[in-house]
């Protein structure tokens, strides 16, 4: 049913924002970077044993018809091609090319397809006033697959078109001038901080606005597509409907597909929010992507719109009544024979515009797997959304209706927490973008929610929100990386902190738990326990495995030898400390969608089942994770052999930098150990546990004291106390003072005038001699007349951005802030120009390769936003290098 003409009313198309990545279609990036790692000669010696080890397990995997957690052998190396994925948090996601693919899919938790979908399409049909269609494309310009259907055009030119990127929403503009039309469309995902509901939901909302730039009469017709993904084990349980049911014939009309991914049943639905007089029977199409999807190509250049194919699709069934009792048998069977042909579906909006004239029509994705059972695993585990939308698996259709009444209430959210931030001055542009789109990793980083409210009492944060789970990378498939998180954990901590807590409460339970079981390290090939007591686990398992069940899926070493793990709990339960404290946010139920319609048909929007709460209470959690805290720190004290009240490393790669050796007292563990002990003395003074608080000042100067006689070298800390390293300048040697000072640190634990030196000898060298500070901080470099990379190891000679994001946050907390947008936005500019957005990688090489697509430690960059908000700068940096006065607006 085509619209009322809408006319020159005020409307405008809903432009984009000037902020964020932007890319014409056509864009090629002007940098290549692939994942290629070549270790060099010294580097492979050492790691030979290692590489054999790691041999005979992937071999085994293989076998087994498994994947290892981490695969050498089969890389991938970045598509550079990503735009702003879609999905809430812990639903699964489905990435999108800027380009217009519908790419990436992570359905089942912490899995990753990368295939691009033809039939998964928009389509735009534009009619004159005679009703003639004058224009029809696919709204995609990446070029045609072999695959997709034969009849389908790509007429699109790309030079016309443009995508923004701002993450949880994208905008493409389409300059159809020449047809007399402008079109954008406005993605928009519930990814929204402090809406813990919302932001669950697996789904996603499109918003097109035309504009009949003429002056004759437009017709514009929207077709969304959809088709099934993945494959199926068992095609005949692949069936397209359409489920009147379940549908408001006042608000939504759609069709939903349901199929298997990985035998676990998901049904996708396509709605859309239905027009003045528009029943539900129009606009839409089931067919079949191997037969017809001609059918649907011809249908658009005929009608302007789907329309349902008679020899495919039975006419929506009707209400039943009495007479249908005695309705022939065998005309129904035929019917649904008919139905159970049909893979694909789709939907058409029509807007009818009068010169001048603009309108806009919605449509959402929505995709339903509320339970999720591992193959070891007899439990069954329920999705976040399903507290909400129930997990009988038919909730899709009411999901997709919630997002299309509640898509603008989403849209003011995200403006409010937003708006704070476009409109500091003390932020350069560019991290304001990269702030944002940094975050699609929160939602697309293999992320699992699980509603846990009966097995938690009320006293405990997963009784409200759950159990939580983001994987090291996609490529690192591991969930909670514990060392990486340390990195990543302030987006969450400051977005969405009760996740933050959760996260905290299930690393807890895990430090009393020790394991008989046993197996072999394979960076030394000796037998080592899972767990062992009063130490934090690496990981919180393998998503192809029992994730939070088989905890240390990471096998390459011992990683309860590892020596910041349990430091770096403690450092984060402080920070979480003092941000819960601060916060103010409201509940999520305070903020969700507007009240429906009165005399709306729909059905009751759900309802959380507890009363609206605030951030978790700062002080129970200060409170519950004291008495970890201290077994935490007593059991890595053993690792201060010599009693001087420091701890040493012990010769192999026993922390997060897991192929670069260090040996006796270092800089990174030192600096963290110090931390720790500070950080538990002033938790046992708040919490008046006098004893405890004697006992670690006592500490905390003895450590002090040795750390920097042993360490301190009048530029910089020493990497460790090792000959060899005496000239390495470590990018990471501040971490622990970092988490200091981001938990509101006033003390000088380390000396100030030390922390800032060594701050100045990181940037002149790691920094500025590195790819001449285009490409952040490089992890080691060796001072000297002929200074170059560290190259001792393998990351020794990366560029972590993680760490760069971390370091460039202290550097504002020190007042360098010219040094710290030098670092992280000569970073962050060459990454876009490689075209790494939306799969940030954990390193790169000096030769422009990178390591490890997607990973969690970039998220650091949330670190750089709570230290401009301690510590504003007097000047801003610009692009060029050069310092702006904020206050004059002038060079």
């Amino acid at each position: 049913m085509e619209t009322e003409p809408v006319g020159d009313q005020g409307l405008e198309l809903d432009k984009p924002p000037n902020i964020g990545l932007k890319l014409l279609l056509n864009h090629e990036y002007p940098l290549q970077s692939k994942q290629i790692i070549r270790p060099r000669v010294n580097q492979m010696f050492e790691m030979m044993p290692l590489s054999a080890r790691y041999f005979k397990y992937y071999l085994g995997k293989r076998i087994h018809k498994k994947r290892p957690i981490m695969d050498y052998i089969h890389m991938i190396s970045a598509q550079r091609m990503y735009g702003c994925p879609i999905g809430g948090i812990g639903g699964g996601t489905i990435g999108r090319g800027f380009k217009g693919e519908f790419c990436r899919f992570q359905l089942y938790p912490g899995l990753y397809e990368y295939v691009t979908v033809p039939e998964c399409q928009f389509i735009v049909n534009i009619r004159n006033a005679k009703k003639e269609s004058i224009f029809q494309s696919v709204l995609s310009t990446y070029d045609k697959p072999k695959k997709a259907p034969s009849t389908w055009e790509w007429n699109l030119n790309a030079a016309d078109c443009e995508y923004t990127a701002l993450y949880p929403q994208a905008w493409t503009t389409y300059d159809l001038s020449k047809y007399g039309v402008r079109l954008v469309c406005k993605q928009i995902s519930p990814v929204i901080p402090h809406n813990y509901k919302d932001s669950s939901l697996p789904c996603a909302v499109f918003v097109f606005s035309a504009k009949n730039v003429c002056d004759e009469h437009r017709d514009v017709s929207i077709t969304f597509t959809w088709t099934e993904v993945l494959g199926n084990t068992n095609k005949k349980k692949s069936v397209a409907k359409l489920d009147m049911e379940r549908y408001s014939e006042d608000y939504t009309c759609g069709v939903t597909l349901e199929q298997k991914i990985l035998e676990t049943p998901c049904t996708f639905t396509i709605a859309k929010k239905k027009q003045e007089n528009e029943t539900i029977h129009e606009g839409y199409c089931l067919w079949s992507s191997t037969k017809t999807s001609s059918y649907v190509w011809d249908c658009l250049k005929k009608h302007g719109k789907l329309e349902p194919d008679p020899n495919l699709t039975p006419p929506p069934p009707k209400v039943p009544d009495k007479s249908d009792k005695d309705k022939d048998e065998k005309e129904k069977k035929e019917k649904q024979k008919k139905i159970y042909k049909c893979d694909s579906m789709g939907l058409s909006s029509v807007l009818s515009l009068d010169p001048g004239g603009v309108g806009a029509t919605e449509f959402c994705l929505a995709w339903d797997m509320p339970i999720i059972k591992y193959k070891k695993d007899k439990k069954v585990h329920k999705r976040f959304y399903t507290k909400y939308f129930g997990s009988d698996g038919i909730a899709g259709t009411s999901i997709a209706a919630y997002a299309l009444r509640s898509y603008k209430n989403w849209e003011k959210q995200l403006s409010e927490w937003q708006e704070p931030i476009f409109t500091n001055s003390n932020i350069p542009d560019w991290l304001k973008s990269a702030l944002m789109n940094e975050l699609y990793f929160i939602a697309d980083g293999g992320t699992i929610w699980f509603d846990v409210h009966d097995e938690y009492p009320d006293t405990d944060p997963r009784h409200s929100f759950g159990l939580f789970g983001y994987l090291e990378g996609h490529e690192y498939r591991m969930y909670n990386t514990y060392d990486v998180h340390f990195y990543a954990s302030f987006a969450l901590a400051q977005l969405w902190p009760n996740l933050q807590v959760v996260l905290q409460y299930m690393f807890r339970d895990t430090i009393t738990q020790e394991s008989e079981k046993s197996r072999q390290s394979l960076y030394d090939g000796k037998s080592v326990k899972f767990k062992i007591k009063d130490s934090i686990p690496h990981d919180l398992g393998d998503p192809e495995d029992s994730p939070f069940s088989n905890i240390n899926a990471y096998n390459i070493h011992d990683v309860s030898e590892w020596r910041d793990l349990n430091l770096k709990f403690i450092l984060q339960v402080m920070r979480d400390y003092r941000l819960l404290r601060g916060h103010t946010a409201p509940f999520a139920s305070e903020r969700s969608a507007e009240p429906e319609a009165e005399g709306s048909s729909l059905e009751p929007r759900p309802e959380p089942r507890e009363p609206p709460a605030a951030v978790w209470d700062a002080a129970r959690y200060l409170a519950d994770m004291f008495p970890s805290c201290v077994a935490l720190l007593r059991r890595a004290r053993h690792w201060d052999r010599d009693g001087d009240g420091l701890i040493e490393n012990g010769g192999f790669p026993d922390q997060t930098y897991d192929a670069w050796v260090m040996l006796g007292p270092s800089a990174y563990c030192g600096g963290l150990w110090v931390s720790s002990v500070s950080v538990v003395r002033a938790m046992a003074r708040i919490l008046g546990h006098e004893a405890e608080e004697r006992e670690f000042s006592k500490l905390l100067e003895q450590a002090q004291n040795s750390f920097e006689n042993k360490l301190w070298n009048g530029s910089y800390y020493r990497f460790d106390t090792c000959p060899a390293n005496s000239r390495v300048v470590m990018a990471d040697q501040l971490a622990g003072h970092w988490f200091l000072r981001a938990s509101g640190w006033t003390e000088d634990v380390f000396p100030d005038a030390n922390v800032k030196k060594a701050l100045s000898t990181i940037y002149d060298n790691n920094v500025l001699k590195f790819k001449e500070g285009r490409m952040g901080a490089v992890n080691g470099y060796v001072t000297g007349a002929r200074g170059h990379v560290d190259t001792t190891a393998l990351q020794s000679e990366e560029m972590w951005t993680g760490v760069t994001y971390g370091l460039a946050a202290l550097m504002i907390y020190e007042g360098m802030h010219e040094e710290a947008f030098v670092t992280a936005g000569g970073l962050h500019k060459t990454l876009t120009q490689m075209g790494l957005s939306f799969e940030t990688p954990e390193a790169l090489y000096e030769n422009g390769n990178h390591r490890s697509i997607a990973y969690m430690r970039p998220l650091a960059i949330w670190a750089m936003y709570q230290a401009i908000l301690a510590r504003p700068p007097q000047h801003l940096p610009v692009a060029n290098g050069q310092v702006r006065n904020t206050k004059e607006n002038t060079l």
